[in-house]
């Protein structure tokens, strides 16, 4: 039976080890001025080299090229080595905490770690994820660290320090291992596959080195399992199959889509991963990966070498960088980190990202603040370029209060409350439906604000069907009778009168219609057209003062 390519190729001396250089300098100099610690708290994450580097100290204490002394470069080839290297030494033992951690276990240490040293110079107890012990193998330790015989070296390793007892920590010299970089654990990679003769692209090693997370140990034992599986030969398909990751093009493929706003396109996309049987959960980290590489790009002009593999990948990178703005990536982002979150709890990974996709390509369809949000920041970037023309203010619009042909519409309208004043015929005058619909999130946000979640819920799915005369119509989805009643509720229809009011500066009547609310393409979705709304709407102030946006137009002179 073969060896694993991560144990054949574990460093035997300080210089071999990668990324920790003040750890292993910190350690020779302890050796060559025989200044060596009873205790020392190896900590860091898996994978960095805290075993490793157990070994190598107790090698070094006990390596019998150091005449009778302990040496900072042991050969690794001398019995006493050999033994440490295979787990057979009878002065070095290794404890998995994980397994043993109860007290009775602590105990036998303790009864024998006064005994002299069978072979080597010094016993050397190390200790792997010391977190785990229970309190009393802790106590039992610490007996151990405050009176240590002068023969014996602990060294506790732990992936989670702060797990450790203070008091134990106060006895012990702490030493943090890093977690490596790309280019370090690729260097790493390029050297175990010209050893072993895998043929193998620098570019594959990158992405090995990526899926590795900043463990070693996974880097290395991820292109032997490759290796395996391709008789030598790793491919950049292959090693995407084996990872389960996403193409590099598949999600350069996604990111155009959506700043196309094509939601068909988008949901296509997904269906056809699903068909290739992708792993959603994998894809959305990758994709989540991939928005965050172009944020860093937009952002600086030489991007980390972390997230480069190849220089066609830069270049990539660079390009839809720049056809990409940084709103529309900060809305991303935010909207696929909600989908993480609600993947957590439970909910379906495919509907949750469809349902993302259509908010990033549809806007108008996402009521939030930050929507909204973005949706005047690229109105404010077309208006100082000039691409939009100012339009006259409309006359005020009467629009009919018509139910679908194909639904049955339920009217029911909401009295006005006793205390409403009189219409203000200058306000009304002015105010038209439009203006009433770009107001809309803003009169949701203060509802909530207001502490009324249950009405912004419950309205949250409507809009604002017609305005005649002093009478709002709002319709609701079908079947949205229990928001509808939510509405009717007498505190709410008062809060929502309320605010109507101060938004639009006149008392109105509404009346709630329950059916099914036009296609999405019927809606003002284009800038042009969410533009003319804004810059003729009387509510602009509030938003403005809501959002903290500046509105800039250029007028031509006549």
């Amino acid at each position: 039976m073969t060896v694993s390519l991560y144990r054949k190729y574990r460093p035997v001396r300080f210089e071999d080890v990668v990324g920790q250089d003040h750890i292993t300098r910190t350690l020779v100099n302890a050796i060559r001025q025989d200044r060596v610690s009873h205790a020392y708290l190896f900590a860091g994450p898996r994978g960095t080299g805290k075993t490793t580097t157990a070994k190598i100290l107790a090698m070094a204490l006990n390596c019998q090229t150091g005449e009778g002394k302990a040496t900072i470069s042991p050969d690794g080839t001398c019995p006493q080595c050999r033994a440490i290297r295979r787990g057979q030494s009878l002065d070095v033992l290794e404890i998995d905490a994980a397994s043993n951690r109860g007290i009775d276990d602590i105990r036998e240490i303790r009864d024998k770690v006064s005994f002299a040293p069978v072979e080597g110079r010094m016993k050397v107890y190390i200790v792997d994820e010391v977190h785990m012990l229970t309190t009393e193998a802790f106590n039992a330790l610490l007996k151990m660290l405050e009176e240590p015989p002068v023969h014996a070296v602990f060294v506790l390793a732990t992936t989670e320090p702060h797990k450790v007892l203070p008091t134990i920590l106060s006895r012990c010299q702490r030493f943090d291992f890093r977690r490596p970089s790309l280019i370090e654990i690729t260097r790493v990679l390029k050297n175990v596959a010209a050893k072993e003769q895998i043929e193998i692209s620098e570019a594959t090693l990158t992405v090995i080195a990526r899926a590795g997370a900043g463990s070693f140990r996974d880097a290395i034992g991820t292109l032997d399992q490759l290796a395996t599986y391709c008789e030598g030969m790793v491919g950049m398909q292959d090693a995407l199959a084996v990872l389960g990751l996403a193409e590099q093009d598949l999600l350069f493929e996604l990111v155009d889509i959506v700043t196309e706003r094509d939601t068909r396109g988008a949901l296509l996309f997904i269906e056809r991963l699903a068909q290739n049987g992708s792993d959603l959960n994998q894809f959305l980290r990758d994709l989540l990966g991939h928005l965050r590489d172009l944020y860093v790009v937009q952002h600086t002009e030489e991007p980390p070498a972390s997230i480069v593999t190849t220089e066609e990948h830069l270049h990539g990178l660079r390009s839809q960088a720049n056809r990409t703005a940084t709103s529309d990536l900060t809305q991303f982002i935010d909207l696929l980190g909600e989908v993480q979150r609600a993947i957590r709890q439970g909910a379906d990974p495919r509907l949750e990202l469809e349902l993302a996709l259509i908010k990033m390509t549809r806007p108008a369809l996402d009521l939030s603040p930050q929507s909204l949000a973005v949706r005047l920041e690229r109105l404010e970037q077309l208006l100082e370029a000039g691409s939009l023309v100012p339009v006259p203010d409309d006359p005020p619009t009467s629009v009919a209060a018509a139910p679908p042909q194909n639904e049955t519409a339920v009217s029911t309208p909401v009295s006005p409350s006793n205390d409403s004043a009189d219409v203000d015929t200058e306000s009304l005058a002015r105010l038209s439906l439009d203006s009433l619909r770009g107001a809309w999130p803003v009169l949701l946000e203060r509802l909530r604000n207001q502490g009324k979640p249950r009405l912004y819920a419950a309205l949250e799915t409507a809009r604002p069907e017609s305005l005649e005369g002093t009478t709002l119509v709002i319709r609701l989805p079908h079947g949205s009778e229990l928001q509808e009643a939510q509405v009717q509720v007498p505190d709410n229809k008062a809060a929502l009168e309320q605010e109507l009011r101060a938004l639009a500066g006149a008392h109105l009547q509404i009346v709630t219609q329950v059916g099914s609310l036009p296609e999405p393409g019927a809606e003002p979705e284009t800038l042009e057209e969410d533009a003319r709304i804004l810059k003729t709407s009387e509510l602009l102030q509030h938003l403005q003062r809501e959002f903290g946006a500046t509105l800039i137009e250029e007028q031509k002179q006549t």
